[in-house]
């Protein structure tokens, strides 16, 4: 656990035992939020449908395992993968993770300002900068590596470690073979407009 007193800009992410203790129990406990309902038939060879379900699910692990952070999921996969590929720019790191340039650039603006990034000139390209992590950056990470494995291992509880292991690789052939179609956004609905007498439309 990070000394706290010695890494003031970023205190509020760090989690107590308390937390861990609070986390332990969500993880065992399913959502009273939504009623426990199998795949109905007519679904389960839609493979659409399949992938809305899984990433509600984990998207509600996910952000239970992370509010103590104060992070989004996606926030988190941005510290990860600045820590794998140091020196990178915005519009790389936003490719790497799927997520808009305009997200990525707000997420490393806050990270700099709460003392986890650093921002460099790029050497191969001036008008661009190269971010990296810094100490209290690197102790975040490892700190939310816990959490993050956790989550992982209750995703795929129900199948044995073979079998985990074969739906990571077919979920990475399907989604390097349909890249293309990876566009940040793609499917939500379009920004309401407010009219002429403050309505929105």
């Amino acid at each position: 656990m990070p000394n706290l007193k010695q890494n003031t800009n970023c205190e509020e992410f760090f989690l107590t035992a308390r937390v861990y203790t609070k986390y332990s129990l969500l993880m065992k406990r399913p959502s009273s939020a939504s009623p426990e309902m199998p795949v109905p038939n007519i679904h389960r060879q839609v493979p659409q449908y399949l992938a809305r379900r899984f990433w509600q699910i984990a998207a509600t692990l996910q952000s239970e395992a992370l509010a103590p952070f104060g992070l989004m999921p996606w926030q988190v996969a941005l510290i990860a993968q600045i820590s794998a590929t140091p020196g990178q720019d915005r519009n790389w790191l936003a490719a790497a993770i799927g997520i808009d340039a305009t997200s990525t650039g707000q997420a490393l603006t806050l990270f700099e300002a709460r003392g986890l990034v650093r921002r460099e000139p790029n050497p191969a390209d001036r008008r661009a900068n190269a971010f990296s992590l810094t100490p209290a950056g690197e102790s975040l990470r490892a700190e939310m590596a816990r959490p993050v494995r956790d989550v992982a291992r209750h995703l795929l509880s129900p199948l044995s470690e073979a079998e985990g292991e074969t739906l990571l690789l077919l979920l990475s052939r399907v989604v390097d073979s349909h890249q293309v179609f990876a566009r940040p956004g793609a499917g939500r609905r379009p920004p309401r407009r407010a009219n002429q007498k403050g309505e929105t439309t």
